[in-house]
Formats: C-alpha cells, structure tokens, sequence
C-alpha cells in the first residue's frame, strides 16, 4: 500500500516537474509578444498615428547637384497638415482638404489646389503607408544610423518617372520613422526625407491649420 502511494506521489512529483517549465517556457512566449510587438503590429501603430509632429529635412537630387530644405511638420487626422520651412522666409502651407493655404513674412496668403504640391505631402505618413507595400518587411541594419531598423518598399502610383517608389525606414526600437527615400524608374534616390524629435502628440492647437 505504502509504496502504492509511494508511486503515486513520484508521479505527480514528475508531472509537476514537466509542467513547470513549460508554463515557464509559455509565460516568456506570451510576455514577449506583449512586450515586443511583431514587425507588422510596429507598422499598424505608426499607421494609426493620430496626432504628431517632427523635424523634417527634405534632400532633393538631380545628376548634377542636389539640396536641402529643413522644416518642422504638425499632422492631425482631423484638422490637417502643416509644414513651416526654416528658409528665413517664413513660409508655411497648410494642407486641409483639397486646398494648400500657402502664408509667407509679408503677411500675404493664399490658397492653391493641393495637386498643384505632391513633393512636400509624400512626407506625411498617411500618405506613405496608404500606397501598396512591395514584398516582406525586412528588418536591416543601416550606415547612416544606429540600431535596428524596419525597412518597408513602397509602391506609387504615380505617372511621374521620378516618384516610381521608395523604401520607408522605422526604428524598430523606439518606433518612429527615421528616413524615406523617394526612388525614380531607374531606382535612383531623387529625394531624401529625414525625421527628427518624432513626437506623437495628444492634440495639436486649432491655430496651427
């Protein structure tokens, strides 16, 4: 009888003994997939991105030369979009439904069609990861930065030989865009869009657009 039990006892001790570690094994699963989320859950969030603001630096190319223009862009989902350009001029467009409000330091304004600009906007990440995504998401490692980054390929559908597609760069770590290459037909880099202070913001002011 004793040694019955005995047994018993030995068998549970075993089945304790495997069932730890696999409770073990899954905890670490399941707490990495809350704390790491996947490639495409990184993606979705910048995606869904309601509200934010960031440095922006536009580098332009040609065969012969290229240059810069340094900016500081505000995205609302529901007000709008604006970029104020660091040229001294103090230029500024405000994107909001099919029009460009366009303000210069001589206090005049105007307003054009928003087709008249399709450079400047290819900035805003609504209008990045609105157009089809090329192949897998690769994960890569760049000489123009640190860390880990996520590496989207872009498709346009534009007309213009220039703006053909681009490769859309995240911070896999902190989750921010860094850098967006905008590619020509013949996969030339035309334009450079770089992102600095990425800031997601709770609300922008209602004077801002």
């Amino acid at each position: 009888m004793n040694s019955e039990k005995f047994s018993v006892r030995n068998k549970l001790i075993m089945g304790i003994l495997i069932i730890i570690p696999i409770l073990i094994i899954l905890m670490i699963i399941f707490g990495r997939q809350m704390i790491a989320p996947t490639n495409e859950q990184i993606i979705d969030q910048i995606r869904n991105i309601k509200c934010y603001s960031s440095q922006v630096e536009y580098t332009f190319k040609n065969p012969k030369s290229q240059f810069n223009e340094k900016t500081t862009q505000y995205y609302d989902a529901d007000k709008g979009s604006r970029i104020e350009f660091e040229d001294g001029y103090e230029r500024v467009k405000v994107y909001k439904g099919g029009e460009i409000k366009l303000e210069g330091s001589q206090d005049d304004e105007y307003t054009i069609d928003k087709d008249i600009d399709v450079i400047y906007p290819l900035a805003f990440i609504e209008n990045i990861l609105s157009n089809p995504i090329i192949g897998d998401v690769e994960e890569v490692k760049a000489d123009w930065g640190e860390g880990e980054y996520l590496k989207i390929n872009i498709q346009y559908n534009s007309k213009n030989q220039h703006l053909n597609k681009a490769e859309f760069y995240i911070d896999k770590q902190n989750k921010v865009p860094v850098l967006l290459k905008i590619l020509d037909n013949k996969d030339k880099e035309r334009v450079i869009v770089t992102y600095k202070e990425f800031k997601r913001e709770k609300s922008l002011a209602d004077s801002l657009f």
